[in-house]
């Protein structure tokens, strides 16, 4: 379990500093071995922050006090499941070259088979996430997510090429929201109550009726859905098809592992029919022909 979360801010408004290193610091009950923060600054570049230690150390970092906090931002608290802390490689928010930074909660069961052999950063599952986002792919990369992905993730996206942009996606792990109509700032969070707590939301009530949270508004995002933020407010609410179930694939598969073969092109487990005059790898896309094939399983 780790915990997600951040803000977006449409208007000249910015979150409350120690209301926000509040709500940072009650996000590491869902994980302490690491945290971190990224934003993209006014030049338009990536800026990361991240450290083997819990929130409430981070936000004693000399990092975070001189932060002049910037219209986006989003942050982790890493409980480790695969991947020692120590390698800050492995702690969120990952990131590449590219300028794309995520922060995920979850985990991925084939983050081995989507990688391949290709080099890898640390040795956290998220990496899986990442490098789908960061192929060059003409079509939806999102819906290549749900297409290739086994698991789990709630994830934040933020991306240097789309500054304005924040990017939600939600298969089966929490993604709570709150967007304050009075300062025009959206909020998002791992779980509700810290959200409650470390911005002071109320419930109100009127005649024994509940009247909301004064200016704050909950919302919940459904599951298999992504949510895109842009400086005009919600650009795009979409739902998706997510892969089949791991469970079922793992205990209940009937294909055998015999099956798969390591694709040539990009070294990832794929697919292969013998009966089949063409066969693709899941991964990269390529036509594999039979003289091709090496290491079958």
């Amino acid at each position: 379990m780790c915990g997600i979360m951040g803000y977006y801010s449409f208007g000249k408004e910015l979150p409350d500093k120690n209301k926000l290193s509040k709500m940072f610091s009650l996000l590491e009950t869902r994980g302490r071995d690491a945290s971190g923060f990224a934003y993209i600054n006014e030049d338009g570049n990536l800026n990361i922050h991240k450290a083997p230690i819990k929130a409430s150390e981070m936000i004693k970092t000399e990092e975070w006090k001189k932060l002049l906090l910037p219209k986006s931002m989003i942050m982790h608290c890493r409980m480790k499941t695969q991947g020692s802390e120590k390698n800050n490689m492995n702690n969120h928010p990952l990131f590449n070259k590219l300028g794309i930074a995520i922060v995920h909660n979850g985990i991925i069961h084939n983050d081995e088979e989507i990688i391949g052999k290709k080099q890898r950063d640390g040795e956290v599952d998220s990496e899986a996430i990442l490098q789908l986002l960061s192929l060059k792919y003409k079509g939806d990369k999102i819906k290549r997510l749900f297409d290739k992905i086994e698991g789990s993730f709630a994830v934040a996206i933020l991306n240097s090429s789309e500054r304005d942009k924040l990017i939600l996606i939600k298969k089966d792990n929490p993604i709570d929201l709150y967007f304050d109509s009075e300062s025009e700032i959206f909020y998002f969070c791992s779980e509700r109550y810290i959200m409650q707590e470390a911005l002071g939301i109320k419930g109100m009530t009127k005649m024994g009726f509940n009247i909301g949270e004064s200016n704050y508004h909950f919302y919940e995002m459904n599951n298999n859905h992504s949510l895109i933020i842009n400086k005009d407010g919600v650009e795009a609410y979409q739902r998706y098809v997510p892969r089949g179930n791991w469970y079922d694939r793992r205990f209940y598969n009937y294909e055998s592992e015999r099956d798969k073969v390591e694709c040539p092109w990009c070294f990832s487990q794929t697919k292969y029919d013998c009966e089949k005059q063409s066969n693709r790898c899941e991964v990269c896309g390529v036509e594999i022909d039979e003289e091709d094939l090496y290491n079958v399983i």
